[in-house]
């Protein structure tokens, strides 16, 4: 049982490094806050409380997808592939390590979004905490998404175009019921439902990159 762990912990060590050599972070963040500066000038100056419930989860949904790109760069140079042969383990627990790496690296972008959206729309929930919480749902829906996606996308030519065509259907629903969760947080309203459609989708899409990982992989 330790060694597992151990590995799962050295792989999730060498994403989170690939994703601040790569600079990860840094770009999907300097991409959200170009988006929302176009929406805010783009848009009257009072959005009311619009600009939380479709702005913030939309420009979370693309900001990852900007990471997917970045995680298929390294994964077309066989970066995971070596992993993977070197901790002589299933690709299952690649999909895990990457997951909770992309996991990780999506809430500070949650909160740059967030806090870049209070700014430029001068609009400060009530319940701000709640909204900042909202991050777990989502990113464990998003995150395994991207893997799926990221390995599938990685054997085409066309890969970061394949990666936009498949990744934006799949975000959809989450992106959906993101938004009725933020409508439901600043409208001070039971957000249960909601939360149960982002629970359901991330147990699915973690179901899903379990059991389809390793073929999208290696396919």
């Amino acid at each position: 049982m330790k060694r597992p762990l151990r590995l799962f912990f050295a792989l999730l060590r060498n994403e989170l490094r690939l994703y601040q050599i790569r600079l990860g972070l840094a770009i999907a963040a300097i991409f959200a806050i170009t988006l929302l500066a176009a929406f805010r000038f783009a848009l009257p100056k009072d959005p009311a409380l619009s600009a939380f419930t479709l702005f913030v989860p939309m420009v979370q949904l693309l900001a990852n997808l900007e990471l997917v790109l970045v995680a298929i760069a390294w994964e077309s140079e066989a970066f995971a592939y070596r992993y993977y042969l070197a901790s002589g383990m299933g690709l299952e627990l690649l999909f895990w390590s990457k997951t909770a790496a992309a996991f990780a690296t999506g809430i500070p972008l949650w909160l740059v979004i967030v806090l870049t959206t209070m700014l430029f729309f001068e609009e400060w929930p009530q319940n701000l905490v709640s909204l900042l919480l909202t991050v777990l749902p989502v990113q464990a829906a998003l995150s395994p998404a991207g893997q799926l996606v990221a390995a599938l996308a990685q054997h085409s030519t066309q890969k970061n175009f394949l990666a936009v065509v498949l990744f934006l259907p799949l975000g959809l629903p989450i992106l959906i019921a993101t938004a009725g969760r933020i409508d439901a947080i600043v409208s001070g309203m039971p957000s249960l439902r909601y939360d149960a459609l982002l629970f359901a989708a991330a147990l699915i899409l973690l179901g899903a990159g379990h059991l389809l990982y390793a073929y999208l992989f290696e396919e």
